[in-house]
């Protein structure tokens, strides 16, 4: 039975992961193994591997998130980011309104526990107004992650829309209600408790923003202008519609006019190549491939859809059959990838016209998000735990009321939308 072949090769690439191997590596095992188990050759993978290295849609997307990581990389590594946040600060003049925003905008750089890079700017401003440590780690993991909702350079929303077939704005628009009420709830449980104050003109150390005037529309400008690389890869996309990967090397470029152009900028002893090298980030782009391969795989037998179907004809909903694969994968591996990887060749194909397709979709994606974030493997929140010295059982109270929110929504979206 193809289902049970499936479990098999899923427990597989679970064994894998625990034993940490990447989550590429570890696809490109399970495809081989589910094609041996289903008595086909070592041929046949092969072929699969050579039809997804020659796929145009796949190299695209494999480009894009080689050149998000480098754009990343490029914008940390000349404090375009650092000075974008400063400017944030001096902009909005208020300690509250920034701890909700800096770490979002910190999470636009997509690295892999990347929520340590916001902590430092979350633990200065929680201090100006007293805040718990328990409250500054909750709001630096809700406003790092309420991006993953709608961003549209985002690695895992971006191999979403490209395994599932759909519009990806499409797919944004229906999950936008889920970041406003996740960024709120935040905003309403972490930070709104707590007395406002002034903040401070403080200035980030070693930092020089290209206009020093305290007034608005100079910190304006000074945030237009860092913050650049990112606004001219998102209207590159929205505006133009250029393919994301033209879209980042948009950015790259603006980035590297930014910086060279900048009479503040700092002394760098990294060449450009070098930076361009490091800023390469191989093994996501194979885990990118991993789930491509994966998802062809599945692609050569047909009979794994009709069983499929049968189980749901069954009368077990199909609800109750994302949240169970999705516990497994996503709470298991910390990661919603696998979830997408896995589910979405098999659910999505069930879906009788486009819109039932993107709610199964966000159903999928938004389901996986929540054991993601609970995951006790979840990087940025260990690396959270450790900063802010507090305890996982501490920090998972705060989750009580949130993310059963969050769910409840997704549930009313999935239903309306109908």
């Amino acid at each position: 039975m193809f289902i049970l072949k499936l479990i098999l090769t899923m427990v597989i690439i679970l064994i894998l992961v625990s034993k940490k191997v990447n989550i590429g590596i570890s696809l490109l095992l399970g495809s081989l193994s589910f094609i041996l188990l289903n008595k086909a050759s070592v041929l046949m993978f092969l072929k699969v591997v050579f039809q997804t290295l020659t796929d145009l849609e796949a190299l695209n997307l494999a480009l894009a998130i080689g050149f998000i990581t480098i754009l990343g990389y490029l914008m940390d590594r000349y404090q375009l980011m650092n000075r974008m946040i400063q400017s944030l600060e001096n902009l909005l003049g208020s300690v509250k309104a920034t701890i909700v925003l800096a770490p979002a905008l910190i999470g636009t750089l997509l690295v892999s526990g990347g929520a340590l890079m916001s902590c430092p700017v979350v633990n200065s401003l929680g201090e100006r107004i007293e805040m718990s440590n328990v409250h500054r780690a909750a709001s630096n993991l809700v406003f790092r992650h309420s991006l993953y909702f709608v961003f549209p350079l985002s690695t895992t929303m971006i191999i979403a829309a490209q395994i599932g077939g759909y519009d990806l704005f499409e797919f944004i628009k229906l999950q936008f209600p889920l970041a406003i009420v996740f960024s709120l709830m935040g905003y309403f449980l972490y930070v709104r408790p707590y007395s406002s104050k002034a903040l401070l003109n403080t200035q980030i150390e070693g930092i020089d923003m290209h206009f020093k005037s305290p007034k608005l529309f100079f910190q304006l400008i000074n945030f237009c202008l860092y913050a650049s690389p990112i606004i001219v890869s998102l209207l590159s996309t929205l505006i133009l519609n250029l393919p994301f990967s033209i879209a980042c090397i948009l950015g790259i470029l603006t980035t590297l006019l930014v910086h060279f152009t900048d009479k503040h900028r700092l002394d760098d002893d990294e060449t450009l190549l070098i930076s361009l090298k490091k800023g390469v980030k191989p093994l996501m782009v194979l885990s990118v491939f991993g789930i491509m391969v994966f998802k062809n795989t599945l692609g050569l037998f047909p009979d794994l859809y009709d069983q499929m179907a049968s189980i749901v004809s069954m009368g077990i909903p199909i609800e109750l059959i994302i949240i169970l694969c999705t516990g497994l994968l996503s709470f298991t591996l910390a990661s919603i990838q696998p979830s997408v990887a896995i589910l979405y060749p098999l659910i999505l194909p069930m879906a009788i016209d486009e819109q039932t397709k993107l709610r199964l979709a966000m159903f999928i994606y938004t389901t996986g998000f929540v054991f993601y974030y609970i995951s006790p493997l979840h990087l940025c929140q260990v690396l959270t735990v450790e900063y802010f010295n507090v305890d996982t059982k501490s920090l998972y109270k705060q989750y009580r009321l949130i993310l059963p929110v969050v769910f409840a929504v997704m549930i009313g979206i999935y239903l309306v939308s109908a």
